[in-house]
């Protein structure tokens, strides 16, 4: 029953002559019956065309899906034992870089006393570099004005970010710097344009100075 009033309804046409006179005042129609059946031949194209654009929208849509699915892991990644041993292998060699120096020489270089630099670091003022039982190191840039207000600059405002995050975003080529590491061009005229780089980098928006819009 329901077959044949779907067949039925298909068959009904989609413009009545009545509609048709809705023409009358800006075409003159000398075959009625022929321009009603082209007239109604053209809307069920253009319904049907309708209908094939809304067809191929769904499996468009489930293609999509199924991609997005297949880039995720059905389990989440865990680096093996091996994985470790290497990444532990190559933060020690980073960590023992002749510009990292001991606490001991740093104080020294910086002339300052040891509690006055446990205090900076406290505050992050400065940055330190940790690997377990090893002590401490800090990098040596921070011995000149222009190094240490960039570090400073990046440490406060982006207090959530890891020591080492922050040493990598220092310390290693940036493509926005031309290749060079940030640390290594630091000067005074332009300090605030490179802690702006190194804070995008990091994913970290830069907090407004008080007064800069006054």
């Amino acid at each position: 029953m329901r077959k044949a009033q779907a067949a039925s309804a298909v068959n009904q046409p989609l413009v009545t002559p009545t509609e048709v006179r809705r023409f009358d005042k800006a075409v003159t129609v000398r075959d009625r019956g022929a321009f009603l059946f082209e007239l109604d031949r053209l809307v069920r194209e253009k319904l049907a065309a309708a209908t094939h654009v809304a067809d191929e929208a769904t499996p468009l849509t489930e293609t999509l899906g199924r991609k997005a699915a297949s880039l995720r892991a059905a389990t989440s990644w865990a680096p093996t034992a091996v994985d470790v041993q290497r990444g532990r292998t190559e933060l020690l060699r980073e960590f023992e870089r002749p510009h990292n120096l001991p606490l001991a020489d740093f104080v020294r270089l910086a002339h300052k006393s040891r509690q006055q630099i446990y205090k900076d670091i406290a505050a992050r003022r400065l940055l330190t570099l940790d690997v377990g039982r090893r002590g401490q190191r800090i990098p040596d840039w921070q011995l000149q004005a222009p190094g240490l207000q960039l570090t400073r600059s990046v440490l406060q405002a982006a207090d959530d970010v890891d020591a080492w995050t922050v040493y990598r975003a220092l310390a290693e080529p940036c493509e926005a710097l031309g290749g060079q590491a940030p640390a290594a061009i630091a000067n005074r005229g332009n300090v605030d344009a490179i802690a702006r780089v190194v804070l995008a980098s990091l994913g970290v928006q830069p907090a407004e100075r008080a007064g800069a819009d006054a």
